[in-house]
């Protein structure tokens, strides 16, 4: 039941493509994309040889060329990789960006395709393999093919495992389409998008959106159903007497391949508790009652929002503050130095508090019902899985403290005053700790927030077509800015005087736009013809953002934004590469008279034709 991690990773590297790619926007074309397409089967590939190589080894006797588990385990390192390089070189980023319209939702959605190209066929044959091995783990020396359980066999599970994809899917597809929801209107855009204590607050209530809807949406995905008849009497007492609502447990299918529970939902209003086929198979009703009373104790100790603070919200709100530190001043190597450290903290921190939850979740099945059920639970369900050796990587990463770990805290809970005294005492401090770091991330949030305001303001009125409001609000601040904020200061400052210029007493976003549309692009030929790149920079990105994706010279607003950053950068390469690809499509006269000189000035290797 274990989360689909390549597909996690795919997600990430999907969105460190889109933010660290540099495609020419208007330079892919469909063929390019067609002739990398074959790059996002290599991962399948290596889970097929996996596959054959585990079908030999079984049913022929024959020792392969290959360990096929590392193959397998390759193979989900390589999904991300591949997903990464093909979006970034090939151009497809770039067909996502033309083909997508204004639309945030439809972008993400096109955005995803290599990602599902690529990693659900290998996820389904990657669960056919490791079903293959518990087989051969199981009856080592059977080796007839007919023990090997076809696809079909698999669906409850392939359906386990395709559901989790989906449900990672939920909170991306509802941040896109509240930002469709937002792009209705441009100052409420910007506000969200600009001014980091809303754009918090936004994130904190899609947040809790998704926490209220994961239940719902998690129990129809996976299919959830009513719980059999010879165990539903005991376990709706069980969660009655822990206060916890009998008709939300259920029982989900895996076809007999999953042992677990687990609580889902860290609302109240909306949390459920399901129980695997699988544990029913192995379990008898009194120790399935110890796991029920185990699953409500999760939420009795208040483990799921614990969670939820210490994951999203502590680190959403240190957002804000981080940039304060001089990090990003650092040499790459010295920001990865830094961050290594940080990030294995961070894990053990995480790896030890799930290990705390789990025990304080044993312990609250022992005071519901004594340490027996739980224990023969935990005892029997480490019988009936397939003994699977566990290395240091993998004691490492587990978030389970180790049975014989748990068991003891049972009994001793059971048995010992003191020890029983001991125990609530460090979880009584444990979340004084948690709670202290809430309250100090939000005094650092609460800080830089105060303190960037009136530069967010600012900006933020430019944004929303209130040129009048902008300006006055820069008056307020002065030139005189943190270093930090000063080269978006200087920018900034730079558009709000050729918005002036352009439309002084504009104070909406539809005459700002409607003024920009008519002006800012004849206004940037002007200032490139007579002062250069640096001059007409601000109308060029004003030109640029008042445009829409239907116009005709959207796409070459966009290139032109470009390719004024290459000269005030004097990347001549860069510059020379964006003019060819808008060579491609008419440029006008006035356009291409204006760039050309520039471009050969700079010593661009471009054609003057």
């Amino acid at each position: 039941m274990g989360l689909p991690v390549a597909f996690l990773f795919g997600l990430i590297a999907l969105f460190a493509a889109g933010e660290l790619g540099d495609t020419i926007p208007g330079s892919a074309e469909p063929g390019t994309v067609a002739l990398a397409a074959p790059l996002l089967l290599v991962p399948l590939l290596l889970v097929l040889l996996a596959r054959r190589a585990i079908r030999r080894r079984y049913v022929a006797g024959r020792h392969p060329a290959f360990e096929p588990e590392p193959v397998l385990r390759v193979s989900g390192l390589l999904s991300p990789l591949v997903v990464y390089a093909f979006v970034t070189q090939s151009g497809y980023d770039d067909l996502v960006y033309r083909a997508s319209g204004d639309g945030h939702l439809i972008a993400s959605l096109l955005t995803a395709v290599p990602l599902v190209l690529t990693e659900v066929p290998r996820l389904v044959l990657a669960t056919q393999v490791s079903a293959w091995r518990q087989v051969e783990v199981a009856a080592p020396l059977a080796g007839a093919p007919l023990l090997l359980p076809a696809l079909g066999e698999l669906l409850p599970l392939l359906r386990l495992r395709l559901s989790w994809v989906v449900l990672i899917c939920v909170p991306w597809v509802l941040l896109e389409l509240a930002l469709d929801l937002l792009a209705w209107s441009r100052p409420a855009y910007a506000l969200v998008l600009g001014v980091s204590f809303v754009m918090t607050g936004a994130f904190l209530l899609l947040l809790a959106a998704v926490a209220a809807a994961l239940p719902v949406v998690f129990r129809r995905v996976l299919g959830l159903r009513p719980l059999p008849e010879h165990v539903r009497g005991p376990l709706r007492a069980v969660a009655r007497a822990l206060d916890f609502d009998p008709d939300r447990i259920y029982l989900l299918p895996t076809g007999e391949t999953a042992m677990n529970a687990m609580m889902v939902g860290p609302l109240r209003c909306s949390r459920l508790l399901c129980l695997t086929d699988g544990l029913l198979l192995v379990l008898d009703s009194g120790a399935l009652c110890g796991v029920v009373a185990h699953e409500v104790g999760h939420a009795r100790r208040g483990h799921p929002m614990l969670l939820v603070m210490l994951a999203v919200v502590i680190p959403v709100l240190l957002l804000q503050p981080l940039p304060v530190l001089p990090i990003q001043e650092l040499a790459p190597v010295w920001q990865v130095v830094i961050a290594l450290p940080v990030v294995l903290l961070l894990w053990a921190v995480v790896r030890t508090l799930a290990h705390r939850f789990e025990l304080e979740a044993d312990v609250e099945s022992v005071k519901a019902l004594g340490a027996g059920p739980c224990s023969r639970a935990l005892l029997a369900v480490s019988h009936a899985a397939v003994a699977v050796r566990k290395n240091l990587w993998g004691r490492l990463s587990t978030l389970h403290p180790e049975e014989s770990t748990r068991l003891q805290t049972m009994l001793r809970y059971e048995q010992e005053g003191e020890f029983r005294a001991r125990f609530e005492a460090t979880g009584r401090r444990l979340r004084v700790l948690i709670g202290a770091a809430v309250a100090c991330a939000f005094a650092l949030a609460l800080w830089a927030w105060c303190t960037d305001w009136k530069y967010e303001y600012a900006i933020w009125r430019l944004w929303s077509g209130d040129v009048v409001g902008a300006a006055a609000a820069r008056a307020q601040v002065g030139d005189e800015v943190p270093e930090r904020w000063r080269e978006t200061w200087r920018i900034a400052g730079d558009e709000l005087r050729a918005a002036r210029e352009m439309a002084p007493a504009v104070t909406t976003w539809a005459e700002f736009e409607q003024a920009c549309r008519r002006q800012a692009l004849p206004r940037a030929i002007e200032a490139l013809e007579v002062a250069g790149a640096a001059a007409a920079r601000p109308w060029i990105a004003l030109a640029a953002d008042a445009s829409r994706r239907g116009d005709a010279d959207w796409l070459m607003l966009q290139q032109l934004y470009e390719l004024g950053r290459a000269m005030v950068d004097e990347d001549a390469p860069r510059a020379a590469e964006i003019w060819e690809v808008m060579r491609r499509r008419p440029v006008p006269a006035a356009l291409r008279a204006a760039v050309l000189p520039r471009l050969l000035q700079m010593g661009a290797p471009v054609r003057a034709g």
